[in-house]
């Protein structure tokens, strides 16, 4: 049975058109991810943190990532930054610019799909994920997700209708210029040394973006420099971090010291998600939806469900790692934050690093069926691949 269908409220003003049968027709994974997000709406609804119309647009959205084939691993993911941005600064718009941004993590992305913005190497711009020739399939996603999410069409309307909701905006321009500032804030490739060191040597073309959203020549620069300063990252610092470790090399230092220097420039709104997506990365809505059992088997050479939690321990000591390094803030923020939601997979905190608890896993009956279905995930998109 839905679990979705089971949670709908008696009245159903703020679904949209057709809402039941729509649900109904995607898988169950689908299905279980926009109930339990639609319920924590209905809450911000009630709670007058959102209206029903803003509750009906992002419900919309999660319906058509169902129906357009999108990575249901991702939806609860997907949640937390809505959910934790919109209680955190209390701004729809913010809200949705974190959820959007994280929208498209499907593995092959479809290869016309339009980046925005664009990237480049040198002289080189890619402006398509196909042009990406030189990435896997799978690092194509990781890189350029973000950039796809603002380059789709459909995606970019349903950011425009909320904006439109929220601002009560009535000029084109006003909204097509907030919706620009969206794109801005949500480029956080920097906020991971895992895809930092898949992006080497690729920057993002920051004017074209930063001048639709209205940004100073100063903040353009600015950007620019931030993002020409990730793209040395090298990548062998990766292997410490992957290891749960700070670099600790003299070059390291060096470039970690412009890193954060330039990143102190950039508009607050972006230096706010780079580090808030390192924080939602281990809340609830996450690990119920299975995205770290499906980038611990799609990247992580997982092939045994028993190996998941210590795969899911190396994967929060390379955050707590990268929290420390890449957004100087202390182990604790992550530590105390994720404890809780962590401890049911079968992860506890000593030191400050996350440790593999001895007995079974509260959650060890949903780990295996997170690690059957991100496994047909893997074979079907090495079939399409071929």
């Amino acid at each position: 049975m839905s679990l979705a269908l089971d949670t709908m409220s008696a009245n159903p003003e703020g679904l949209p058109e057709r809402y039941a049968e729509r649900l109904t027709a995607l898988n169950v994974e689908h299905q279980r991810g926009i109930g339990r997000f639609r319920k924590r709406l209905e809450d911000f609804v009630e709670q007058a943190m959102l209206t029903a119309q803003q509750a009906q647009v992002v419900i919309e959205h999660l319906l058509r990532l169902g129906e357009r084939g999108r990575n249901p691993a991702n939806t609860g993911n997907i949640e937390d930054l809505f959910c934790y941005t919109l209680q955190d600064t209390g701004d729809p718009i913010r809200a949705y610019a974190q959820a959007l941004a994280d929208s498209v993590k499907v593995v092959p992305m479809d290869p016309d799909a339009r980046l925005f913005p664009v990237i480049r190497r040198g002289e080189q711009a890619y402006h398509r994920v196909g042009d990406l020739t030189h990435l896997t399939e799978g690092d194509r996603m990781l890189v350029a997700h973000t950039m796809v999410a603002y380059g789709d069409a459909e995606m970019w309307e349903s950011a425009c209708q909320l904006v439109r909701l929220t601002l009560k905006a009535d000029a084109e321009d006003a909204v097509q210029r907030q919706v620009a500032r969206m794109a801005v804030q949500s480029q956080h490739l920097p906020s991971s040394s895992f895809i930092l060191a898949r992006a080497a040597s690729l920057t993002i073309e920051c004017r074209p973006l930063y001048e639709a959203a209205g940004y100073s020549e100063a903040d353009i620069v600015a950007a620019q420099a931030f993002y020409d300063t990730c793209a040395e990252f090298e990548p062998r610092w990766a292997a410490d971090f992957g290891d749960g470790r700070v670099p600790l090399d003299q070059h390291w230092e060096r470039w970690r010291e412009r890193y954060l220097s330039a990143r102190a420039k950039l508009p607050a709104e972006l230096i706010y998600q780079l580090s808030s997506d390192t924080l939602t990365n281990f809340l609830d809505g996450t690990l119920e939806s299975g995205k770290w059992t499906d980038a611990s088997v799609t990247f992580g050479g997982v092939d045994r469900v028993e190996d998941l939690p210590t795969a899911l321990a190396r994967i929060v000591n390379q955050y707590i790692a990268e929290h420390i390094a890449l957004h100087d803030r202390p182990a604790s923020d992550l530590t105390v934050a994720c404890a809780e939601p962590l401890r049911p997979w079968g992860i506890a905190f000593r030191n400050d690093r996350a440790v593999v608890i001895s007995e079974r896993p509260e959650k060890a009956d949903l780990l295996r069926e997170q690690f059957e279905a991100a496994w047909n995930r893997k074979q079907n998109s090495a079939r399409h691949s071929v």
